[in-house]
């Protein structure tokens, strides 16, 4: 049934660009029959066959994501909903009175207040979603992203390995809304910017910001004031977060690989 994905998956040599847990082990195969949930069996085939999937980085976050154990919600009406996964920042769900023993259902889109039907079920939902995601990269991107990208040079990994070395933490706000990070550079060089995760506490997005450091020099600390998302949240509705250690498909991410320009710009959204 998803034979198409997993060729996909199999051609792409950029690590993290599709993400899968894998087959279901089988003692979790038997609770997923035995639940009470009728979920669709074109979903209960996906999850036995890749668990939880987030699929077609782009930037740092995954356009299409599919959730082995689906959430249930109630809508603003009382229903109840089970969201399964999400394309960009619309949430993908099923309703609870439409689902059924052996059938599939309809699959809608957008958030609790606001839903409409998109596809009449989880596969073709799923074929619909990934096609609309590879047409958001360029033939030359895709090309990039199928052979994979070129690994860390020597100075490269310099930066990668002094970047452990720095410590931060948030030490309060400014009048004007800007976050105040204190930051200490533990290593023995000078990187021009140091990238920091950025999430509303109530998951509805995440992000981060590039921090301009390039005049902390080794063994010396500074307090950096930065804008975290002022036009879509208050300082105290926001938390900074540690980053993953970069890899080679994520130069473009981290600034820490760039030089400096006196420029720092916001991390693209995801749900």
């Amino acid at each position: 049934m998803f034979e198409w994905l997993e060729r996909e998956i199999g051609e792409i040599k950029t690590r993290r660009f599709h993400v899968v847990d894998g087959p279901t082990p089988e003692f979790l195969k038997v609770a997923v029959e035995e639940s009470c949930l009728s979920v669709p069996l074109s979903y209960k085939e996906f999850i036995f066959r890749f668990g939880n999937a987030t699929l077609y980085k782009k930037l740092g976050y995954y356009l299409v994501g599919v959730m082995a154990s689906p959430r249930e919600e109630i809508s603003q009406e009382g229903e109840a909903l089970y969201r399964f996964g999400h394309y960009d920042v619309a949430y993908a769900y099923f309703k609870g009175s439409l689902l059924q023993v052996g059938g599939e259902t309809p699959v809608f889109e957008g958030h609790k207040g606001s839903l409409r039907e998109v596809a009449d079920g989880f596969e073709a939902w799923l074929k619909k979603k990934c096609k609309a995601a590879r047409k958001r990269y360029t033939r030359s991107e895709w090309a990039r992203i199928v052979v994979g990208p070129a690994p860390f040079t020597a100075e490269e990994h310099r930066i990668v390995e002094a970047r452990k070395l720095f410590q931060w933490r948030v030490t309060g706000t400014t009048a004007d809304g800007k976050l105040q990070f204190e930051v200490y550079n533990g290593s023995d060089t000078v990187l021009p910017y140091l990238s920091v995760g950025i999430r509303r506490k109530d998951g509805s997005f995440q992000g981060g910001v590039w921090l301009p450091i390039s005049q902390i020099s080794p063994k010396r600390r500074s307090l950096i004031e930065q804008d975290c998302y002022t036009k879509l949240a208050t300082p105290g509705e926001l938390e900074a977060f540690p980053l993953p250690d970069p890899e080679p498909e994520d130069r473009e991410r981290y600034w820490e690989f760039r030089p400096q320009t006196g420029r720092v710009a916001p991390f693209p959204e995801k749900p």
